[in-house]
């Protein structure tokens, strides 16, 4: 049997592929939309995504993360192993179907949350950082991350007063060891020769989004 080879990124000059990152809370999610709104106001294509994916691996992701898989309340448990499997089969399906397509058509690609979130979440999860790490090793890397730092209680009190439904991760005590994780995660990707910027979150929105359009404004 012969060994696949890694995805390659996009050759250059074409699409940029920029992800947004942080813990729950953090406001990946806004600053990923605002990012695609000024890069297309500046006439660049963009498409604009986000892991769990919209693919069926992602959706299954969704089911678990929500309690919903099997009748599970969201403190159920499900198995971490088996959950970072996902994760890093959601990732790539996610390159491959949607993510390289956009880069080699031109267009720039913002995820909200990419591998450095598997690197923080199922590394803890698993305990095997370096398990975690080889089974997403084939996932093209992006032309920069940017993790929004935020102290975990802010965060945690954003993400309570947002929304009604709660995650598996979604608890306090938790998301402060995934915010040391990600901190140690960012180290593993900069060893890689993988560039990471980590930016002040705790601003407000229109603060991050000018130190956002700096960093990405150097690519």
């Amino acid at each position: 049997m012969t060994a696949r080879k890694r995805p390659a990124a996009a050759p250059r000059g074409q699409g940029r592929f920029l992800v947004i990152e942080g813990i729950d809370g953090a406001g990946t999610t806004t600053q990923a939309r605002l990012l695609g709104e000024r890069l297309r106001a500046a006439g660049r294509k963009v498409h604009v995504t986000a892991e769990p994916s919209g693919g069926p691996v992602g959706g299954l992701i969704r089911q678990v993360l929500s309690g919903r898989l099997r009748g599970k309340a969201p403190e159920g448990s499900f198995d971490p192993d088996a959950l970072a499997l996902l994760f890093a089969a959601d990732r790539l399906d996610h390159a491959r179907t949607e993510i390289l397509p956009a880069l080699a058509a031109g267009i720039d690609v913002i995820s909200d949350r990419y591998t450095l979130s598997s690197l923080a979440y199922q590394a803890l999860t698993t305990g095997d950082p370096r398990w975690v790490g080889a089974i997403n090793s084939r996932a093209p890397s992006p032309a920069v991350t940017i993790l929004l730092r935020v102290v975990p209680g802010v965060a945690f009190a954003r993400r309570r007063s947002a929304s009604h439904s709660r995650e598996i991760f979604e608890k306090a005590a938790f998301q402060r060891r995934v915010a040391a994780a990600y901190e140690a995660a960012v180290g593993v990707l900069r060893r890689k020769g993988e560039r990471v910027e980590i930016l002040d979150g705790g601003a407000s929105p229109a603060a991050v989004a000018d130190a956002i359009d700096a960093v990405v404004a150097k690519l």
